[in-house]
């Protein structure tokens, strides 16, 4: 049985054909139908239609903001600032771990560890059996033991 409140070709009404099929539908003495059934169905794909209508419509307002030339220069002018910031960061941070914080030593050193002020492990960087207290060479210096 063919529904009246849909159209044969499948696509949604809208809703003052809904109205009319509802009308014809009523005083239809021969009807066979539930009338109301098909005007909710009738409501219902009018809803659906317009709220397809309603998506299509936000995807071209974005897709048109999207390909907006002064959107279009705002992304770059941000890509191009963030790439020069990590690049400013990267050669600030490559300049600190070049500068070196005194003369290191290059012959053997006694290796006695104790822990700074702050709880951070330091090694003493005196000649091996020297005979005064150890000392870090940063201004920590501890006792010694034996």
């Amino acid at each position: 049985m063919v529904n009246p409140a849909l159209p044969p070709d499948g696509e949604p009404m809208d809703v003052e054909q809904a109205v009319v099929n509802l009308d014809r539908a009523m005083h239809d003495p021969a009807r066979c139908s539930d009338a109301v059934g098909d005007l909710f169905a009738a409501l219902g794909a009018a809803a659906q239609q317009a709220a397809d209508l309603r998506r299509r419509a936000r995807e071209l307002a974005r897709e048109a903001r999207r390909n907006d030339p002064i959107t279009r220069a705002n992304r770059s002018y941000g890509a191009r600032r963030g790439w020069e910031k990590r690049r400013a960061r990267e050669a600030r941070e490559q300049l600190l771990d070049s500068i070196d914080n005194g003369p290191a030593r290059t012959g053997p050193v006694c290796d006695e560890m104790n822990h700074n002020s702050v709880g951070s492990e330091v090694f003493c960087q005196l000649d091996p059996g020297h005979e005064e207290d150890h000392d870090d060479d940063n201004g920590t210096t501890w006792e010694r033991e034996d």
